[in-house]
């Protein structure tokens, strides 16, 4: 049985979420060839007015492992977002793809025009299996992942297109 929206969820939240691990590990050791403390890494932002590093890391695994739960029509697993360390963040990351390794395909099939509701703030959006993860899921998932390589990358850690891709091209 076909899941198209399995395919095209699981699959890329685990591809980014390994790039995202990965250009951690970067940050963490550019910060320590250069002196920089671990806890200021986590704090690292673009712009004073938007949200830090730890922020970045805690949405996009959020929106991955909730993604999974609107879908198929499950509780998504809580995390709370506390997380002040590299050591933490890292944990978080891997948590994540343990609980994303563990989706059933099966699940997923047929949900294209189930409905979905997402709660944001006050308000509550409803949309269909696929509207949902094509209009709000996979490009919240990546503006996420693309912020925390732009602040790394903004911050001097030398990151480039290699170490964004590589996850994806390989196989999952």
């Amino acid at each position: 049985m076909s899941a198209p929206l399995y395919d095209f969820s699981i699959p890329l939240f685990i591809r980014g979420l390994n790039t995202l691990s990965h250009i951690i590990k970067k940050g963490e050791e550019y910060a320590n060839e250069n002196g920089t403390p671990l806890s200021e890494l986590v704090e690292w932002r673009l712009a004073p007015d938007m949200k830090p590093l730890s922020f970045q890391v805690q949405t996009a695994t959020d929106t991955a492992k909730n993604s999974m739960a609107r879908i198929t029509g499950t509780e998504p697993v809580f995390m709370e977002n506390n997380e002040t360390t590299i050591e933490e963040l890292q944990a978080r990351i891997a948590k994540t793809i343990e609980l994303l390794k563990t989706a059933d395909a099966s699940k997923f099939a047929g949900k294209e025009e189930a409905q979905v509701t997402l709660k944001a703030g006050p308000k509550e959006y409803l949309m269909t299996g696929q509207s949902y993860l094509t209009n709000f899921a996979l490009p919240n998932f990546f503006f996420h992942l693309n912020t925390a390589y732009a602040i790394l990358r903004n911050k001097g850690v030398q990151i480039g297109k290699g170490d964004y891709l590589t996850s994806f091209m390989t196989e999952a």
